[in-house]
Order: structure tokens, then C-alpha cells, then sequence
């Protein structure tokens, strides 16, 4: 009888552990700008840490240049109270390459206009801080919202080194985040 209820146990414990909500699914349709954590897997790793791993494409146009890439990124989070669920702080990695399409048209006095374009690769690693708040339901949706600052280091591939001078955007960028999904 003292057998049976131990292996009840480990099977009802094992059970609670199989259902307990350790990972989490999610989409940002804000990183289609040109984040790098368009789609997320979040893993808990223990009662209050846990580890993102992230991919996307996105693009964006400024003025008359446009911007396509494909990144992604690793995040290490710990929260303030449970994991999966609450405030927490993280610690972001990314990667990011792609092509700039650039065009200018230039009109004279005397009605001539002339249009240059320019295209070029470019590749970035990035580094930061974020804060947020993530809300998991019953249902097991999930609700994601970060904010934080990121060191972003560019790389051009430019044939002219003056260039450069033109879309240099190396330094801290602001990061921010919206994340909807299920934890499972």
C-alpha cells in the first residue's frame, strides 16, 4: 500500500509539472519596423529566470531610403516574482543583416531631372537592457509589454567610404516590445 501511494505521487506530480505553463509562444508585429523578435519562444530555466529566442523580417522606409532585414536574437529575463508572469528585467542580444535602397532625384533650373539610386548590404549586432510586464491568463494567453535602450553596431558594405556618413546609425537606440501569445 506505501508502494501505491508513492508512485501516486510521482504520478500526480509529474502530472502538476507536465501541465505547469514553462513555455511561451509569442508575435510582435511592432519588429516587422525592423526588430529582431518578430516571432519568440520563451523557456522557463527556473523559478524566476528564463531564455527567448527569436526570429524575424521586417523593413521600413524613411524619405526616400528603404530598409529590408532579417535578424534574430537571444534574451535572458529574470522576474521579480514568478516566472512567466509579472515585471521582470532582461538583458537582449541581436543580429541583424539586410539591404538599404536608396533614391534620389534631383531637379535642375532648367527642367532636367535626374534620379540615382543606390543599393548596399548591412549588418548589425546589438546589445541592451529591457523592463517590462508580461500577463499570462488562465487560458494561457499571453500579454507582453517591454521597453529598454540597446547599443546597435552598423556595418555598411559601401564603396564609397563618405558614404556612410549618410545612414551611420551605430550608438544606443531605444527598444521597445508587444508581444501576444500562448504559454503551454
Amino acid at each position: 500500500m506505501k508502494k501505491l501511494f508513492v508512485l501516486a505521487a510521482f504520478i500526480l506530480l509529474g502530472a502538476t509539472a507536465v501541465n505547469a505553463q514553462q513555455n511561451v509562444v509569442k508575435v510582435n508585429p511592432l519588429a516587422l519596423l525592423g526588430g529582431s523578435d518578430l516571432v519568440s519562444y520563451e523557456r522557463a530555466f527556473g523559478e524566476k529566470t528564463s531564455g527567448i529566442i527569436s526570429g524575424a523580417v521586417g523593413g521600413f522606409k524613411i524619405g526616400d531610403v528603404k530598409y529590408k532585414s532579417a535578424g534574430a536574437g537571444l534574451q535572458f529575463r529574470y522576474y521579480f516574482d514568478e516566472v512567466l508572469s509579472g515585471w521582470y528585467g532582461g538583458a537582449i542580444a541581436d543580429y541583424q543583416s539586410g539591404t538599404v535602397e536608396s533614391e534620389s532625384t534631383t531637379f535642375t533650373f532648367d527642367g532636367d531631372v535626374s534620379t540615382e539610386s543606390d543599393d548596399f548590404d548591412f549588418s548589425s549586432f546589438g546589445g541592451g537592457l529591457k523592463i517590462g510586464h508580461q500577463w499570462v491568463w488562465d487560458s494561457g494567453f499571453t500579454l507582453d509589454l517591454n521597453l529598454g535602450a540597446s547599443y546597435k553596431s552598423f556595418d555598411y558594405d559601401l564603396n564609397d567610404p563618405q558614404e556612410e556618413e549618410r545612414y551611420k546609425a551605430s550608438g544606443v537606440l531605444p527598444t521597445f516590445g508587444f508581444g501576444l501569445g500562448y504559454a503551454f
